[in-house]
């Protein structure tokens, strides 16, 4: 399949303009309900200037949710990069992460991002630009759970869990937003990270640091509890 092709910087502006527009439609009326006039009357643009473009609204669709999700990929990796270097708490990494998860303003571009879910089960093109994004979010919860203490194997078997767990939250607050979502997530992260490193420090209590099966504590951060104290690695 041929790469995208370059165009002159007028051009290319007026490419990108469509590819926000509809990426704000799709947010707006899912993919079914993105047209070439809907996107090009959110971009200021004349209709013709899709179909120079794009050769169908499909392949508009497809190209702009694969934007959306590029840039939703370059955001995480970066808040896993800030994470890894500020040797954060478990309550501020849940925090961080749960700030970063949660749907924002009238119209969020998660919306998008569940829209490309969707239309990636539909569409095969969109599948890899997904499956790139998701590697992505993957990576950024393993980041956060390295960095907060858990083990790098069990940090990377975990890393999908977490983000399906982020995903479910973010799914129900466009639903049926409610104040408190945020910090639901914060606490449901905390509670999925708990078990994470009693599951981790029982495996590696059995055998123990010198092979006779008695673990060794550690501690996981400030303000964690007593139940905190007792994780083992």
């Amino acid at each position: 399949m041929a790469g995208p092709r370059r165009h002159r910087p007028s051009a290319q502006a007026r490419r990108d303009a469509l590819l926000r527009a509809a990426i704000e439609v799709a947010a707006e009326r899912g993919a079914a309900g993105t047209t070439h006039r809907a996107v090009t009357q959110r971009a200021g643009l004349p209709l013709a200037t899709a179909s120079y473009f794009f050769s169908s609204i499909a392949e508009l669709v497809s190209e702009a949710l694969r934007t959306h999700v590029a840039e939703e990929a370059e955001r995480l990796a970066a808040l896993a990069a800030e994470l890894v270097a500020g040797r954060r708490t478990p309550d501020e990494l849940a925090a961080a992460l749960a700030e970063a998860a949660m749907p924002r303003g009238p119209l969020p571009f998660t919306l998008a991002q569940f829209e490309a879910y969707l239309q990636a089960a539909r569409d095969p093109a969109l599948r890899d630009a997904v499956a790139d994004a998701l590697a992505t979010y993957r990576q950024v919860a393993e980041a956060a759970l390295v960095a907060a203490g858990a083990p790098p194997d069990a940090a990377a078997e975990a890393a999908p869990a977490f983000i399906a767990l982020a995903d479910g939250f973010a799914l129900h607050h466009l639903a049926h937003p409610r104040p408190g979502d945020v910090d639901a997530l914060r606490r449901a992260l905390r509670m999925l990270f708990d078990g994470l490193l009693a599951r981790a420090g029982t495996a590696a209590g059995a055998a123990g640091p010198d092979g006779g099966g008695r673990p060794r504590p550690r501690r996981c951060g400030r303000h964690e509890g007593a139940a905190a104290g007792s994780y083992t690695k």
